[in-house]
């Protein structure tokens, strides 16, 4: 009589007629977890902490649970007339010759050629391995994670070995077999290289590069990261040459295709620190842990649209945070500069989260807070928790970065960057010239840094927006850089977003737009990208979406430049709400930045004491300014948007 356990997708044991048999699920979990033990054996003390976990009375009501748990086993087996678990007064042993399972059919690598051993990986994983299985103990949630992860990495090297033979013969099968661990495991690179090799096979290079743009879309929308540099390698070799490099890319790499072995110098790419998350323990009420997961989760994603940081991946921090070594080796082992601890705690019916970032080398914490109120009220504050938590820790790590620039002999292409980025934070002509100095820097020692590349294009559009003096020369150059800065990183926002503000100054306003939707779908809710495509929008004719997507931008980051006020300034100034403009403008560090703005909003409403001091003051900075030169050079797409601007600014006194 042979009984089978089907551990891949529901886990079921089926008898020897084939269909389902009932059996008491933890007892399968148990002949599961023996049946990669090289004993077989277990004692009850381990099996009921691996089943249960820990509890505060030293595992006695874990115990409790198996005896139990082994009582009806013991039922069922009598029932089955079969023997699966050996149940002794001290251990717990698998009788092997009892159960087959369907994972040992995989395990015979050596036996098999690579597509043998692929076709059954095709037929055996029809789903996660135990995909219905959750073990409430850590122990058990870690176990869980290793073999899921352990079969994932199976499935997808027997089919990059299979994908070698790839031919017209065996072309569907690994077809199939890539399609399958996309289901399985949606962020596996190898089977999406593997299906774009079999799509350039078949010469249908336009699917390759559909499914690239999809992984690429996915993994942003839903990580918020970029493909690897092994896939963006791939594909580059894929599609900048497609007729000379396609057939190569369909066989495999030759001896003289194949990437350098030795990794690139260190000057290549700038090291950015790296930032872990560190996620609370689960506590016994699960409405709290969920709404608390999800707000981690979302501090994350906020993390990882900061160009600045490097995120580990939420799935390696829930694996650090359970692993039982020593946190400073595991943190030295996985290169971790930063760590932000969160623990939540609860107690007369009030919920404390507690976040804490921690400088790993220096074991030193950097900023610590306490938030603290009712469950029922942190719905309420949920987004300014997420913002809080954001913009606290990255800004806290950017100062600790800028601090140590003092301590070294040569900033790095990093420290340079942010040293730029820094200089930017007020937008005045020394600031920006400044700012271009450290992004060259940045780019001497890293030329492929797309960033910093994108930061020069920025400091050139201020640069022209400031001195007022129609230069094309300066908008042609951040153009050319914002090109650049999206063939090195087009998956990064940076590139498209510059672009799309050297577009609107050259009065190319589809264009603009167009750039921006490309550097949006990367980074929905950049703030000063977004405040760029308001600013875009107000010279596009649409001040009202320019309004709401600014105070959008604002509201994610209220400690704002001045480019922020200053555009929204300019949506009410088209909107006629001439007062709301001149607020605007108030709320501006440096007003006399928009002081041509203000004046024409102060004598739009009448105020000519008020309207002729602003043209005083900008004259007094812009002696040689006129109406015409400027209005020449500012795109306004609508005429009588521009001839209300003329008539403010010459109401105010300008020439």
């Amino acid at each position: 009589m042979s009984f089978g356990l089907k551990t891949y997708g529901e886990m079921r044991l089926i008898g020897p007629d084939g269909q389902p048999v009932g059996f008491p699920d933890k007892g399968l979990i148990a002949i599961v977890f023996l049946g990669f033990r090289p004993s077989g054996r277990v004692s009850r003390a381990e099996l009921a902490s691996f089943l249960w976990g820990e509890d505060e009375d030293g595992g006695a009501k874990a115990l409790g649970n198996l005896r139990q748990l082994l009582s009806r086993v013991r039922t069922r087996q009598r029932e089955l007339g079969a023997t699966f678990l050996e149940i002794e007064s001290a251990d717990i042993a698998l009788c092997r010759g009892g159960v087959r399972f369907d994972f040992e059919d995989m395990q015979t690598r050596h036996l098999q050629d690579p597509v043998i051993r692929l076709d059954t990986f095709l037929r055996s994983m029809s789903g996660q391995f135990l995909a219905d299985v959750d073990i409430p103990s850590e122990t058990g949630q870690l176990w869980l994670l290793e073999r899921r992860d352990f079969w994932l990495g199976e499935f997808a090297s027997a089919l990059e070995d299979a994908a070698s033979t790839l031919s017209g013969q065996n072309g569907a099968s690994i077809k199939a077999a890539a399609a399958r661990l996309i289901e399985l495991d949606p962020y596996s690179d190898i089977a999406h290289q593997v299906l774009m090799r079999v799509y350039a096979k078949d010469r249908r290079l336009s699917q390759a590069r559909l499914i690239y743009d999809r992984y690429r879309q996915q993994l942003w929308s839903e990580l918020n990261t970029q493909p690897s540099e092994d896939m963006l390698r791939f594909a580059r070799l894929l599609f900048n040459d497609e007729e000379k490099r396609v057939a190569a890319i369909a066989v495999g790499p030759t001896v003289e295709q194949e990437e350098p072995r030795h990794p690139a110098p260190a000057t290549s790419r700038p090291h950015l620190p790296r930032l872990l998350l560190l996620p609370p323990r689960r506590p016994d009420d699960q409405r709290n842990w969920a709404l608390v997961s999800g707000l981690i989760e979302d501090v994350t994603i906020g993390l990882c649209r900061i160009r600045t940081i490097a995120i580990v991946a939420p799935y390696t921090a829930r694996r650090i945070a359970m692993m039982a070594s020593e946190e400073v080796d595991l943190l030295r082992q996985y290169d971790v500069s930063y760590v932000l601890e969160t623990r939540l705690q609860e107690r007369n019916g009030e919920t404390a989260l507690y976040a804490t970032l921690v400088h790993v080398a220096g074991d030193e914490v950097l900023w610590s807070e306490k938030f603290r109120g009712h469950p029922d009220h942190f719905p309420n504050t949920y987004g300014e928790l997420v913002a809080r938590i954001v913009l606290e820790t990255a800004g806290s790590i950017e100062r600790k970065e800028l601090a140590r620039i003092h301590t070294v002999s040569k900033p790095t292409a990093y420290q340079n960057y942010l040293l730029g980025q820094h200089s930017l934070s007020v937008a005045d002509l020394p600031g920006i010239r400044r700012a271009r100095k450290f992004f060259r820097a940045a780019l001497h020692d890293a030329s492929e840094y797309a960033s910093a590349i994108a930061g020069l294009a920025r400091t050139e559009h201020l640069e022209w927006l400031l001195t007022a003096r129609g230069d094309r020369e300066l908008l042609q150059s951040a153009e050319a850089h914002a090109r650049d800065a999206i063939r090195i990183g087009a998956d990064d926002a940076g590139g498209y977003h510059q672009l799309g503000v050297a577009k609107l100054y050259q009065g190319q306003f589809f264009e603009s737009m167009e750039a921006f939707m490309e550097a949006e779908s990367r980074a929905p809710s950049h703030a000063d990208l977004m405040a760029d495509h308001a600013d875009t929008l107000v010279h596009a004719a649409d001040p009202i979406l320019a309004l709401d997507k600014i105070k959008r931008a604002i509201e994610l980051n209220p400690l704002c430049p001045d480019l922020y006020w200053w555009t929204a300034a300019g949506a009410n100034f088209f909107l006629e709400e001439f007062g709301e403009a001149i607020a605007c403008i108030g709320r501006m560090a440096d007003q006399a930045k928009a002081g041509r703005l203000a004046a024409a909003a102060y004598a739009m409403l009448g105020d000519q004491r008020n309207a002729k001091r602003e043209m005083r003051r900008t004259l007094a900075i812009y002696p040689d300014f006129t109406v015409d030169d400027w209005l020449t050079n500012v795109p306004i797409r609508e005429k009588w948007k521009m001839d209300m601007f003329r008539d403010g600014l010459r109401r105010s006194g300008f020439r």
